[in-house]
């Protein structure tokens, strides 16, 4: 076990690009409309980042074009690109890095060809406001920005959410908005969370160049054996992807799939597991640790399952067995993992699965570290274990085993534990949610149930 200490090196060998991403985002708090000469200076230095690539020319007239107080939204989109694509090669490098100490074959790319089709007028017009908008914030910056920035937008907003072709465009513009709304008037521009912010300024402008497109999906049948539940929610979304290897024409695959659903803040404990009907089976099948038959399941180029309920209950598997025989340091095997979309290539987004073993507990304060001496140690990403797992710091803490996720967050990595081996009992995020699910008249008695009636009512009225 050699790869914990590795690991940071790692971090060490890309912090010049980490500090570069945080001098141009230091451009959005102070606003481009007031840039001093360390934040111009700041931009010729990313325009020599891009020397000799297809961004230069563009990101020379949009640089040239803001130091001179030329204010288009085109060339904000230019920003978003070039910051989008550094993030892109930082995940690509970090992501070969791992790969590597952990004896795992690059990931082989494909193809993706998007559709040509032009998006209809009254999307076009959208995403225009949305990309004004967008430069109106990067102009007042973070520090200063106010409600009357903001509030204009809702309108626009509105209509943006009422149409279906840019449902993705909807969903993170109605959290970057309700996100500054809550923290504005800035009191202490120390206190912004720059990183995240720009993240999703960037992600908004780069949703206006066109609407998402889904790529082509292909039918697969075959075994189906889940691992683990990544969960996560706040006030208004719960969303749980859970990560599995897909048996399947003579080849072993990694394959994920992910369920969503809007939820209120009414509906805060287990009963969120009756948010996801269609996920019943699956959910069913992760409790017993059965595979699931699947046929003609679609299965995108990224790896992910649509899934629609589909399965049938197979034989049982041991879970902490599978994950050790596929996810251990140097393995050796031959597990095809999926290429990763564009538009997900970003540091936050590294989530290679890892099989921990033979490690020391180290407890300090709220914080626990896996120590194997001399070769290392990792922490334990206590930020992404959801309030409503079965998984708590008590239960890692007492662990021989983890199967999880390697992250990358602030510059550093970390695990996400998504089941964990105490001698022989196997804990793991979402084993009860089958349970949940299965009692009597859960669903009617439920906050879930009275909400959905209600609204049934209100329907019939109408």
């Amino acid at each position: 076990m050699a790869f914990p200490g590795a690991l940071h090196q790692i971090s060490e060998s890309n912090q010049e690009i980490f500090e570069l991403i945080a001098s141009l985002d230091e451009c959005f708090i102070t606003g481009f409309a007031n840039l001093d000469e360390q934040h111009l200076q700041t931009l010729q230095s990313i325009e020599r980042v891009f020397t000799g690539t297809p961004l230069q020319q563009s990101l020379t007239e949009s640089t040239q074009a803001i130091s001179t107080n030329e204010f288009v939204d085109k060339h904000f989109a230019v920003l978003a690109t070039v910051r989008a694509a550094i993030q892109g090669a930082l995940f690509d490098t970090l992501q070969a890095q791992v790969r590597s100490l952990l004896g795992r074959a690059a990931i082989a790319e494909v193809e993706h060809k998007d559709a040509d089709e032009e998006p209809p007028n009254n999307v076009k017009v959208l995403l225009a406001s949305v990309r004004h908008w967008l430069m109106e914030i990067a102009l007042v910056g973070y520090a200063r920005l106010d409600i009357s920035t903001l509030v204009p937008f809702l309108g626009t907003l509105e209509q943006i959410q009422a149409e279906p072709l840019l449902i993705r465009q909807a969903a993170l513009l109605t959290g970057y908005f309700h996100e500054l709304m809550r923290n504005l008037p800035v009191a202490d521009s120390q206190a912004i969370p720059n990183y995240r912010w720009v993240d999703l300024w960037t992600q908004a402008m780069l949703g206006t160049m066109r609407p998402a497109i889904l790529p082509q999906s292909s039918p697969i049948s075959g075994n189906l054996e889940i691992l683990g539940l990544d969960l996560r929610q706040h006030a208004n979304l719960v969303s749980f992807t859970a990560y599995g290897l897909l048996n399947a024409n003579n080849q072993t695959q990694l394959v994920r799939v992910t369920q969503s659903a809007y939820k209120v803040d009414a509906i805060n404990n287990e009963q969120i597991w009756l948010l996801f009907p269609n996920a019943t089976n699956l959910l069913d099948a992760f409790a017993q640790n059965r595979r699931l038959q699947i046929k003609d399941v679609p299965l995108l180029p990224t790896g992910d399952l649509l899934w629609q309920g589909q399965g049938e209950l197979g034989e049982n598997y041991n879970l902490i067995k599978r994950a050790a025989e596929f996810f251990a340091e140097n393995t050796g095997n031959s597990l095809i993992y999926s290429t990763v979309a564009a538009c997900d290539r970003h540091p936050i987004q590294l989530a290679e699965p890892i099989y921990l073993s033979n490690y020391q507990v180290v407890k300090n304060d709220e914080n626990i570290v896996l120590s194997w001496g001399d070769a290392g140690e990792l922490s334990i990403a206590n930020e992404r274990i959801s309030s409503l797992s079965e998984l708590n710091l008590d239960i890692i803490a007492k662990s021989q085993q983890i199967f999880g996720l390697l992250r990358f967050d602030a510059g550093k990595w970390s695990v996400q534990p998504l089941a964990v081996a105490v001698k022989n009992k196997i804990t793991s995020t979402g084993q009860t949610a089958a349970s949940v699910i299965a009692k009597k008249d859960s669903i009617k008695n439920s906050v879930v149930g009275i909400l959905q009636e209600r609204s049934s009512r209100l329907l019939r009225k109408g």
